[in-house]
């Protein structure tokens, strides 16, 4: 599986911790109080989800509510470690702050304020300082000003943890004076370690980031970035994981000491270097504080630490908000493509798809495949035969119900391509290269199904990945986010690792498509068939991809129409029961998505 670690588990007990103090409901029933009686009004009907959906909601809209639930946290986080130290169990960590020869006085004072300040203390508070750098010296007695200057921050690191080894330490947390801990950082990495049953596997552990506020009692509400799990394809399009991360001593320093082919120039060097050699953990706690807008600061080292990783396997080029785009390389003989495309009538809407797929991409090994569900009118019926002159194109015939796993199962069955395209027949496509770059993800080793960014005529996202759990089923991320916006932390601009992406435009294998028995027709033959399939394949061991650098239009459902019409409805909740039973997706929390994120909002945001 592309994960080493889980957003459930005893440490990530947010709804418990929340249901848990009554303080929030008495804030709820004086601020919110009509949101208070929609509770109740749900708990009396017996809707335990929905109550607990909308107290969660209430929750998080009330003042300082992130704040408060974070000092719960960490009350839970000091009384596991407590109770592991009863039993002889320990972690120790040490914080390591590089003061710059560029930092100000004032923030490297209020660094090592932040690093004293913690609610564990750590095994030691070691500084190291760059030559003119601010210096202050300090009688506290947990502080190891190590001797010498330090003509960048890597030597700092590699003398840091070299001395937090010699200490007995077995984890150092890496700081900066813009990149400070927040004051329960080392208990939330501690009490997260101890809860590892392989932690001796675990190179690196990261957690979430707040930026820095204008000041203490700021109206403005404080922004934070509460982060995915662990994947390595996002981690190459964007450094999400060391603003707040602790590295295990013993590998990284290997790493800087005896590399076998490169020696790390920066912390996310070192930290993509030793996370191919161990397990990357997330920890769900706020842990490090940054400047605003510091995530999507252009880094000029990171384009060439990422080129060095892909190591001649493909092209890096400078993406939006200081993200990186890989575009791997293809095979010299890239391998074939059988573009299924699903109809019934709709002719200009069919005409628009396939010519787009024929003459308006630029993929040079692909053939089409049009899987004709009982068409009538003679317009559509013309243009297929027209179109089937071209050798590329087959039709075949599904003269049955409507059944969209169905009929591409059929279709998949006579195609000829290693790999499979299932298309909507509603697809408009709008640049060349959108099959070429979904082949670049696809071809990749371990990878499931890759999908494409997808966006509504008016040019806002209308699928960006699918994250399951979202409305207690499934939600496209990001819907609805206008085009080019960062939404939240450029997520829905960088090539990552999915759940799920949808079929309206999904590209994989013809033998993964087979090995995970094709879409589910008996049970899902229109809704969630996709995100099934996406699922099994994940089951099998496979990541799905999401590519935004391929985007097209979808002019959603106009061939089939809507799940929620009166017609359909019925159909459309079975399988939705279906769907929620199979992938417990009423209480599953989307390894791209998080825990304190809302539900409700396919646009990430809190509460």
């Amino acid at each position: 599986m592309p994960h080493n670690s889980s957003h459930s588990g005893p440490e990530m007990g947010v709804t418990r911790i929340r249901e848990q103090h009554v303080f929030d409901l008495m804030l709820i029933t004086l601020l919110r109080p009509h949101r208070f009686v929609a509770i109740l009004f749900w708990r009396t009907l017996g809707k335990r989800l929905r109550a607990r959906g909308r107290l969660e909601a209430a929750i998080s809209s009330l003042p300082f509510a992130i704040e408060r639930g974070m000092h719960r946290q960490a009350q839970v986080d000091l009384e596991a470690i407590e109770q592991a130290r009863s039993v002889g169990r320990a972690i120790s960590l040490c914080i390591h702050i590089h003061i710059e020869r560029n930092s100000r006085a004032a923030d490297a004072r209020s660094a090592i304020k932040a690093a004293l300040n913690q609610s564990l203390t750590p095994e030691c508070i070691l500084i190291t300082r760059e030559p003119g750098a601010p210096s202050e010296p300090s009688a506290d007695g947990r502080i190891c000003d190590l001797a010498g200057e330090f003509g960048h921050y890597m030597e700092g690191l590699s003398a840091a943890l070299a001395e937090a080894k010699a200490l007995g330490a077995t984890w150092v947390l890496p700081c900066t004076p813009r990149n400070q801990p927040t004051r329960h950082a080392i208990a939330g990495f501690a009490a997260h370690l101890l809860g590892v049953p392989d932690s001796p596997a675990t190179n690196i552990v990261y957690g979430d980031t707040r930026e820095a506020p204008r000041g203490a009692l700021s109206p403005v509400r404080r922004r934070y970035w509460f982060k995915p799990l662990w994947d390595r394809r996002m981690s190459l399009s964007q450094d999400y994981f060391t603003s707040g991360c602790a590295m295990a001593v013993e590998p990284a320093l290997r790493a800087l000491k005896s590399p076998p082919h490169h020696i790390p120039r920066s912390l996310y060097d070192l930290a993509l270097t030793i996370s191919g050699t161990g397990q990357v953990e997330a920890c769900c706690r706020v842990v490090a504080q940054t400047p605003k807008g510091e995530w999507c600061v252009p880094d000029p080292t990171r384009m060439e630490t990422v080129a060095h990783h892909v190591a001649g396997q493909g092209d890096v080029v400078t993406g939006p908000f200081g993200t990186t785009q890989v575009r791997w390389s293809l095979p010299d003989t890239p391998p074939t493509v059988s573009v299924i495309v699903a109809t019934r009538d709709h002719v200009e809407l069919l005409r628009t798809c396939v010519e787009g797929v024929l003459k308006g991409t630029d993929y040079p090994a692909l053939d089409v495949i049009i899987a004709d569900n009982e068409s009538v009118e003679p317009e559509t019926l013309s243009y297929m035969e027209a179109v089937s002159a071209d050798p590329r194109v087959q039709i075949v015939r599904w003269p049955h119900p409507f059944n969209y796993s169905a009929i591409n199962n059929f279709a998949a069955g006579h195609a000829t391509g290693d790999y499979l395209c299932l298309l909507n027949n509603d697809i408009e496509v709008i640049e060349p290269g959108w099959l070429t770059e979904m082949m670049r993800e696809a071809v990749q080793p371990g990878v499931g199904a890759v999908g494409a960014r997808l966006l509504y005529p008016d040019r806002s996202i209308q699928h960006a990945g699918v994250a399951i759990g979202i409305g207690n089923a499934a939600g496209h991320a990001h819907r609805g986010l206008p085009y080019g916006e960062p939404g939240y932390f450029a997520q829905a601009l960088i090539a990552r690792g999915a759940s799920a992406v949808t079929a309206a435009c999904l590209v994989v294998s013809k033998a993964r498509f087979d090995e995970a028995g094709g879409l589910d027709e008996e049970n899902l033959a229109v809704a969630y068939n996709d995100v099934d399939l996406c699922l099994k394949l994940r089951k099998l061991g496979l990541t799905n991809t999401y590519t935004p650098r391929a985007t097209l239009i979808h002019h959603e459902s106009k061939s089939r129409g809507l799940d929620f019409a009166p017609q359909h409805l019925e159909r459309y909740m079975c399988e939705l029961e279906v769907f929620q039973e199979r992938w417990n997706t009423t209480s599953v929390v989307d390894p791209w998505h998080h825990p304190i994120l809302a539900r409700e909002e396919e646009r990430y945001s809190v509460g």
